[in-house]
């Protein structure tokens, strides 16, 4: 059976994370892991804090924190999840873990065990938050090789009716669109729209979004796509300006080894996508 790995380092909005998992797992008729990861010195050490000087009291503060939530972590989950299966009854097979080392094996581990695998993370920072900024993630969705589906808080329930796909002209497009469809217990019901951005549209431009339109329409499961050109300065500011009208349920992205899906999660742009737009994010890999 294939598996949805849920990664958690927080209790804060804990209970919509697990109800938004289970909903996806129950959707997608997968299984569900829960890893409760605390691994606050190897982020410490990987980004260098406070080399060579006195310990930040906040730092102190927050391993402490960590720590003491990290050791009632499995406890705490499987009473929650008691609780939220009580009132809301998912036939989704699931497991509870903790584990200390960092986020990355352990999402490595999981990936070579379950190649089908999808990897559920919170847009929240939280070990950031609670050093006060002194620390921060390596940007899981850089280093991992599955689809990621990154959560807004305040979101306990999976949709997938209306969704907005961010192209650029990608051959793996095809590939992630079949992967989506397949999600979808019902796809003829979801309508998607690609949005492409292009600040100056010319002649050229436009004989490559007519042949994107036609590729699409003719090779992929997606039933009557829509399809949205904007010319803005930036894609980021097309992409938000398109959220905001629209509303979409989830926003789809190719995380691309160059051009602008590569800067767009630097850490800087990440952070503009994934908390500002307050929108569930999908990310698919390049090959």
């Amino acid at each position: 059976m294939k598996t949805n790995l849920l990664i958690l380092d927080t209790y804060n909005n804990v209970e919509d994370f697990l109800a938004y998992a289970f909903s996806f797992s129950k959707y997608t008729k997968r299984k569900l892991e829960i890893k409760y990861v605390f691994d606050f010195n190897w982020m410490v050490e990987s980004y260098n804090v406070g080399p060579g000087g006195p310990v930040d009291p906040a730092l102190v503060a927050a391993e402490k924190n960590v720590q003491n939530e990290f050791e009632v972590a499995e406890k705490k989950l499987n009473d929650l999840v008691g609780d939220y299966l009580k009132k809301h009854p998912a036939e989704v097979p699931y497991n509870i873990s903790v584990s200390a080392i960092n986020r990355i094996d352990v999402v490595q581990e999981q990936f070579e065990k379950n190649p089908d695998m999808m990897l559920l993370i919170s847009n929240q920072q939280s070990y950031s938050e609670a050093s006060g900024g002194l620390i921060g993630y390596p940007n899981l969705i850089e280093h991992v090789k599955c689809p990621v589906l990154v959560i807004p808080q305040n979101t306990p329930q999976f949709v997938m009716q209306n969704v907005v796909y961010a192209t650029d002209y990608h051959q793996e497009d095809i590939e992630s669109l079949t992967h989506l469809s397949s999600l979808h217990d019902q796809p003829e019901s979801m309508k998607v729209t690609f949005l492409h951005n292009q600040e100056e549209i010319d002649f050229t431009e436009k004989l490559k979004w007519a042949g994107f339109q036609k590729l699409v329409s003719d090779e992929s499961a997606i039933n009557n796509p829509g399809f949205e050109l904007m010319s803005k300065k930036e894609t980021l500011e097309a992409i938000e300006e398109f959220v905001d009208k629209k509303a979409p349920d989830l926003l789809i992205i190719l995380k691309e080894k160059r051009g602008f899906f590569k800067q767009i999660f630097s850490s800087g742009e990440t952070k503009g996508v994934l908390n500002h737009l307050n929108i569930t994010v999908m990310v698919y890999h390049e090959k």
